[in-house]
């Protein structure tokens, strides 16, 4: 019999604020567009990134070229003037990593769906 460690979704955070690097697997849900059994999308490397990100694009550029999969993520981000309320809505914004290096794509995220955290199941 194979047992898993389970962790919290509060420990998740505490993890992810620390501003480690983390692997993650998660449920989208669109409750607008009646998406109510989501796809499990599954993150290999990434870290929470902080702030609107504009310090973090001038350091990222001249690392190398950005991928289809960025330049599109780029282009949905990079027009939102607007304050994403993070708090509110309870969201976070992850920068995925590549081989250990940072990339440009971004996606936001509900910590509650989340489902496994660095190999571990999460508990609510």
């Amino acid at each position: 019999m194979h047992l898993r460690i389970m962790i919290s979704i509060k420990e998740c955070l505490k993890i992810m604020h620390s501003g480690a690097t983390f692997s993650l697997k998660i449920v989208t849900y669109d409750k607008r567009r009646k998406d109510r059994c989501g796809r499990v999308l599954e993150f290999d490397e990434a870290q929470l990134m902080w702030g609107d990100g504009g310090s973090d694009r001038v350091k990222m550029k001249g690392q190398r070229e950005p991928t289809a999969l960025e330049r599109s993520l780029m282009a949905k981000v990079v027009n939102n003037s607007r304050s994403p309320e993070h708090a509110w809505h309870y969201t976070r914004n992850i920068r995925l990593l590549s081989s250990g290096l940072a990339t440009e794509a971004i996606v936001k995220i509900h910590p509650p769906l989340i489902i496994e955290f660095n190999g571990q199941i999460t508990t609510p």
